[in-house]
């Protein structure tokens, strides 16, 4: 991810987190539609395609967050969490 390239470990780790929680959602979707493409019912196969579209849309909003976090302080370099 681009935004995650532009942040810093030290200075920003919980939004390095979020982004790290974004990606490993990203993942369990990847896995999820490889599951709903092998389902013996449709059934199955639709439970495992909600699955993956609940994780997208958790990422997305992940994603979303830290990145309106970045642009209303003027980016990544204005950012510093404190506490923790």
């Amino acid at each position: 991810m681009a935004l995650d390239s532009t942040l810093d470990s030290k200075r920003t780790p919980f939004l390095k987190r979020q982004l790290l929680s974004a990606s490993h959602r990203l993942d369990d979707a990847t896995d999820a539609l490889r599951y709903a493409e092998k389902a013996h019912s449709t059934k199955d196969a639709a439970m495992w395609r909600g699955f993956a579209e609940t994780n997208i849309q958790a990422a997305v909003q992940f994603c979303q967050k830290v990145q309106e976090a970045v642009d209303t302080y003027g980016g990544p370099d204005h950012i510093i969490e404190i506490g923790g």
